[in-house]
């Protein structure tokens, strides 16, 4: 039988019976749609670009949100892996 937490608006964290289930397939999933923001914000430069008059502050503005958007990527898809490279590793010393 699996129960969901709720704290505030949060009920995808489950328990089943005694094991919580962490969100991980989820975060994976937020940094892979980062990348797809990431691939937006280089589209919208590539036509601040090519217009005749190239906004510079626009342009500004793109690259800080994709380093931003780089940035918050990294961090998710380096904490999903150390977390899954965790669990691994704690399994294989129980077996």
């Amino acid at each position: 039988m699996t129960r969901h937490a709720r704290a505030g608006n949060v009920c995808s964290v489950s328990l089943n019976k005694s094991k919580v289930t962490l969100p991980i397939g989820r975060v994976a999933q937020v940094a892979f749609q980062i990348e797809a923001m990431r691939a937006e914000c280089c589209a919208a430069a590539q036509l601040l670009v090519n217009e005749n008059v190239p906004n510079e502050a626009e342009l500004e503005e793109c690259a800080r949100l994709d380093d931003a958007l780089a940035e918050a990527q990294r961090l998710l898809k380096s904490t999903v892996a150390n977390v899954m490279i965790a669990r691994l590793k704690r399994r294989s010393r129980i077996n």
